[in-house]
This record gives C-alpha cells, sequence and structure tokens, in this order.
C-alpha cells in the first residue's frame, strides 16, 4: 500500500471516528435537553398544581368566610326580629300596666298590698310622686306609725317599705314584678338579654 492510501484510509478511520464521537456526542446532548425538559415539566406541573392548591384554598376560605357572615347576619336578623316583638309584647304589658295604675281598682290594690305586706312601726313607705296622692287612704290601711314618700325609681306603680333602720326593703312595685317578668322570659327561653 502506497502512502496516499495509507493517508485516506486513516483519514477515512479518523473521520469515522470523529462522526461516532459526534453522535455520541448528540446524543447525550439530546438525553441531556430531555432529561431537562422532562424536569422542567415535572417542576411546573408541580409549581401548577401547588398553585392551584391554594387557589382552591383561598377560594374555600372565601366561601366558609362568606357564608359564616351570611349565618351571623341571619341570626343576627333573627334574634332582633325576635327581640322587637318581645319588646312589643312586654310594651303592651307595660301599657295594661300603666292603665291599672289609673283605674280606680289600683287605690284597692295598694290598700291589700299593704294589709298583705304590713310595715312595721316607723317603716317608711315609698311611692310613685303620683301615688302620694292615695297616701291619706293607705294610711288608714296599716296599724303602725309610717311615713310615706315618694321614689323617683318607681314609675309604674306599687310600693317600697323600707325598714325604720334603711337596712331592709320590700320591693312591692310594678316596675319589679314587670323587669322580673321580663328576666324570667329570658332566662326560660335561655336567650340573652332581660334589661328593663
Amino acid at each position: 500500500m502506497d502512502a496516499q492510501q495509507k493517508l485516506s484510509q486513516f483519514m477515512s478511520s479518523v473521520q469515522k471516528s470523529t462522526e461516532a464521537e459526534i453522535e455520541r456526542a448528540k446524543q447525550a446532548a439530546e438525553a441531556e435537553a430531555a432529561e431537562c425538559i422532562r424536569e422542567t415539566q415535572e417542576r411546573c406541573a408541580a409549581e401548577s398544581a401547588q398553585q392551584l392548591t391554594r387557589a382552591k384554598a383561598k377560594i374555600t376560605a372565601r366561601y366558609r368566610k362568606k357564608m359564616s357572615q351570611t349565618g351571623y347576619q341571619s341570626k343576627t336578623a333573627a334574634l332582633a326580629k325576635r327581640h322587637a316583638l318581645l319588646m312589643q309584647i312586654f310594651a303592651k304589658l307595660r301599657t295594661r300596666l300603666t292603665e291599672f295604675t289609673q283605674s280606680e281598682e289600683y287605690t284597692q290594690w295598694m290598700i291589700s298590698l299593704l294589709k298583705k305586706h304590713p310595715p312595721e312601726v316607723n317603716d317608711v313607705i315609698l311611692l310613685r310622686e303620683r301615688d302620694l296622692g292615695i297616701a291619706d287612704m293607705l294610711k288608714e290601711a296599716v296599724s303602725v306609725p309610717c311615713s310615706f314618700r315618694a321614689d323617683k325609681t318607681v314609675k309604674i306603680g306599687g310600693l317600697s317599705i323600707l325598714s325604720a333602720d334603711g337596712h331592709r326593703c320590700g320591693n312591692h312595685t310594678l316596675d319589679e314584678a314587670y323587669a322580673a317578668q321580663l328576666r324570667d322570659f329570658y332566662r326560660n327561653h335561655k336567650i340573652g338579654g332581660g334589661e328593663a
């Protein structure tokens, strides 16, 4: 073989070797590129899933908050309506009590109240200002000396008996009876409130 053939053969061998090396590098690059694409797709899918999960959680939280607010507003409205109706009923009761204090039966009721809860010597009987006009009739119903005085806390009617030493007070006012009815209603029906 002459030198020319050897050179051709050597160049052919180098070319094949270079082409093989290029092919291996190309395949390695393609494999690496495919791996990068796969990792990027997995990372994107994971990030997308996380964003989707966070978005769902936010939407769920907003929905629950909205439902909670709606439920609270509904309950508040229902309680307000019930309270308004209750106050209407008790306003009618208060009106009836006030009408009773303007009737003739009221004086007889006050006398019987004093007989049922007789004062002791020197007790002070507290009345509303208007009821001082019937104090003389009430004095006749008691058998011991006592005094009568106006009490600004008595708005509807009735009387309180304050002991001479000021340590005991029997509250027999319609105001207290009305307030007790309202408190009892709230307590018995286990609802908040009860202010007169």
